[in-house]
């Protein structure tokens, strides 16, 4: 039986620019401010807390670098214009994602969307995309898991395929953050924005998604969410009211998951290495989000792996949502890493929250990168 696989990339970012000269001097002030009264506020600082853990200290000594920088690490990131809808920025990357395929949207047959910030509450982005995109006999869906999206699709999609209910799926995932980031919040700089796309389709037996493994915890449901900054803790179909910006309806559930980020992701690599039966040395890329700064490079030395192995396009996007596991997938070809038949590992958590890792065997056919 035929795998399904990864036919094509497609990432677009927006021509703007934020830098760090953007945010107010008041920002720079507050971070000023004792430790215990930042943290008060910013629940994505790691915390020590006499954890003697193997990662506990590598979270420390990667995190150890921006200890004292209000940006932690960020340097620059995209923003894009609100009065741009988000619907058309991410049909922009699904076209780059059919070109780069060499398929034509009229032969796709599921579009699965998921923004962080869609243009309306009902219904998702999906049927914008699928008629922007061109995808005239294709339904557009909303499939969303936050910031692992980009395998939560991919995981419906290739079952879609390996069933033979489609041959072509467009998955789409978007992180326009800016429109709705406060700029005085804490880890506001780490936000940039940017959307991406893969199409899905049939490859040989001994390439595509070999492995993929799947979990969550609902009991954090509450630690990264949209919050209101007139009244907190509203419902949003009551009484709520905006604007909104990312945060916590659970501080105590977002430091928990802030300090076991590192483990979530060395976890699963390791398990997904085992059970595919592929050792971790012979993988030749790991394409994962980038929350943080240091996060590639602390999972390269959890994992005693070659940091370049793990690309990271942080510097010149900043934390990207979902879009950060096709914008490092892409990084990744460009370094020359993905080479046809390449063992490649795909990783992400997401607000929920849901866990995925996957292996897949590259199909080397995809044209140069965007």
């Amino acid at each position: 039986m035929s795998r399904a696989g990864v036919l094509g990339l497609g990432l677009w970012v927006p021509d703007e620019v934020r830098r760090n000269g953007a945010w107010p001097r008041s920002f720079i002030e507050a971070f000023a401010q004792t430790a215990s009264a930042r943290s008060a506020r910013d629940f994505t600082t790691v915390e020590a807390r006499g954890d003697e853990s193997a990662h506990a200290s590598l979270m420390a000594k990667h995190a150890g670098t921006y200890e004292h920088d209000p940006f932690r690490g960020a340097v620059e990131r995209r923003v894009s214009s609100e009065d741009v809808p988000t619907a058309e920025c991410d049909a922009r990357a699904a076209r780059l994602a059919l070109e780069d395929a060499g398929v034509d949207a009229r032969d796709v047959d599921h579009v699965l969307s998921a923004a962080l910030v869609p243009d309306r509450i009902v219904p998702s982005n999906g049927p914008a995309v699928q008629h922007l995109a061109g995808c005239r006999s294709a339904v557009g869906l909303g499939v969303d898991s936050v910031c692992s999206s980009a395998l939560s699709q991919l995981e419906i999609a290739a079952a879609l395929v390996e069933s033979g209910r489609a041959r072509l799926v467009l998955c789409v995932q978007s992180h326009h953050v800016a429109r709705a980031n406060d700029l005085t919040v804490p880890f506001s700089p780490m936000f940039g924005d940017a959307s991406s796309a893969f199409v899905v389709g049939s490859v040989a037996p001994d390439r595509g998604l070999t492995f993929l493994q799947r979990d969550g915890d609902g009991a954090l449901a509450s630690a990264i969410t949209f919050v209101y900054s007139r009244t907190p803790g509203a419902r949003w179909y009551r009484d709520a009211r905006g604007p909104v910006h990312p945060g916590t309806d659970d501080v105590v559930a977002a430091r928990h998951l802030n300090r076991h980020l590192l483990r979530l992701a060395v976890e699963a690599i390791r398990l997904v290495s085992e059970n595919a039966r592929v050792p971790l040395d012979e993988i030749a890329a790991i394409a994962m989000i980038q929350p943080t700064a240091w996060y590639q490079a602390a999972v390269a030395d959890a994992l005693d792996i070659a940091s370049e192995r793990v690309p990271s396009t942080f510097p010149r996007y900043a934390h990207i949502g979902a879009a950060g596991v096709v914008a490092n997938l892409i990084e990744a070809r460009a370094r020359g890493l993905l080479r046809d038949g390449s063992p490649v590992v795909l990783y992400a958590h997401g607000a929920g929250i849901t866990r995925y890792a996957a292996l897949v065997r590259w199909r080397a056919r995809c044209r140069s990168p965007q």
